[in-house]
């Protein structure tokens, strides 16, 4: 049991600093917006193998129910995001943060 948890301790710890890269690359990025929704998925994907770890270490099968729908919706946030990129990307021939303005409806 020891074993297991120690291993679960070293695995939050992997998903603690994904979720600290994720969340600097969102503060220190202002202008790309690729690497901003790439440090979005970061964050993401941490809390989403939180929910898989914990559930793994208490044998509780709701959490991995979580963690996969945190994935699925970040499936769908990306899909999304994607397109405001090549949309952004098709009329400023830029992807950054300014482009933005140009896609006005």
């Amino acid at each position: 049991m020891i074993e297991s948890f120690i291993t679960v301790l070293l695995c939050l710890d992997y998903t603690l600093l994904l979720f600290l890269l994720g969340l600097t690359g969102l503060l220190l990025n202002k202008r790309n917006l690729l690497l901003m929704l790439l440090s979005l998925e970061f964050t993401f994907l941490a809390s989403a193998l939180n929910f898989l770890f914990i559930s793994n270490l208490f044998h509780f099968f709701l959490g991995s129910i979580y963690g996969i729908f945190i994935i699925l919706v970040v499936v769908a946030d990306t899909a999304i995001g994607l397109s405001v990129v090549v949309l952004c990307y098709r009329s400023s021939k830029k992807a950054s943060v300014n482009g933005l303005i140009t896609l006005r409806g």
